[in-house]
C-alpha cells in the first residue's frame, strides 16, 4: 500500500484501472476504459513494469500484462474508491461487448463477474446463466451452482415480471443436475429447488418445462 502510495497520481489511476479488470490485464481493454492517450498509457505503464507491479506475460495474439503478485492486485483494487470501482466495472463491460462481440461466448464469465459488481443486474443474470451452463457441461459442478446461485440472488433484486420469473425457471433447471451430481439426489437442498421451479411452473404455465421438473422431483 505504501509503494503504491508513492506513485504519481496518474500512474496510480492507471494501476487502480488495471487491478479492476483483474490480476490479467489485456492491453486493447485497459486502453479503452483508461482515461489517458496510448502514449501516456505505454509511458505509465513501463513505470510500473519497473516499479515491478506488473509485467508483460502476452505479446501474441493480443499484448496483455499481469499483476507480479496477487496480494499487489487485492490491494490496489482495495484502494479504487466504492463509486469509481462501480463505473469502472461498468466500462469494462461495455467494452468488452464491444472488443469481443465476435467471441463474447469465451468471456461471459469475466462479463458476469464485471456486470454483477458494476450493478447492471439484467446482463449480470444473463452472463452468469451462461457461465453456469458452461461450467455444468465440462462437469464443473460445483463451479456450475456458485454461477447460478448468483444469478438467482441478482434475480432476487429483479421486479418479478414474467421475463425475470422465467429466467429464474430455467436457471433451476439448468441447476438441479450439478447440484445432484454434488448435493445427492436426497438432499434437502436439491428437492426445495425444484420445488421452487414446480411454483414458477405453476405461475408461468409453463408447461413446456413441468417436464424436467417433475423428472427432478422424482428423482429425489
Amino acid at each position: 500500500a505504501a509503494r503504491i502510495d508513492r506513485l504519481n497520481p496518474e500512474e496510480k489511476r492507471l494501476l487502480q484501472a488495471a487491478a479492476v479488470i483483474g490480476t490479467h490485464v489485456p492491453f486493447e481493454l485497459l486502453r479503452a476504459i483508461a482515461d489517458i492517450d496510448e502514449e501516456a498509457l505505454r509511458r505509465n505503464l513501463a513505470q510500473l513494469q519497473t516499479a515491478e507491479f506488473v509485467y508483460e506475460v502476452q505479446l501474441f495474439p493480443d499484448l496483455e500484462y499481469s499483476f507480479k503478485h496477487a496480494l499487489t492486485h487485492e490491494v490496489a483494487y482495495a484502494t479504487v474508491l466504492q463509486d469509481r470501482r462501480s463505473a469502472l466495472h461498468t466500462r469494462i463491460v461495455d467494452a468488452m461487448e464491444r472488443l469481443y462481440a465476435d467471441r463474447l461466448s469465451g468471456h461471459v464469465e469475466r462479463l458476469a463477474h464485471h456486470a454483477a459488481r458494476g450493478r447492471l443486474l439484467p446482463k449480470a443474470v444473463r452472463y452468469l446463466q451462461e457461465a453456469g451452463v458452461k461450467a455444468a457441461d465440462r462437469s464443473a459442478n460445483r463451479e456450475a451452482i456458485a454461477y447460478f446461485d448468483e444469478a438467482l440472488a441478482l434475480l432476487g433484486e429483479l421486479p418479478e415480471t414474467n421475463e425475470w420469473l422465467t429466467a429464474a425457471l430455467e436457471i433451476r433447471i439448468a441447476l438441479g443436475p450439478p447440484l445432484i451430481a454434488v448435493k445427492g439426489a436426497p438432499s434437502q437442498e436439491v428437492e426445495s429447488s425444484y420445488q421452487r421451479g414446480l411454483e414458477l411452473v405453476d405461475r408461468l404455465g409453463a408447461e413446456a418445462s413441468r417436464f424436467p421438473v417433475l423428472w427432478g422431483l422424482w428423482f429425489v
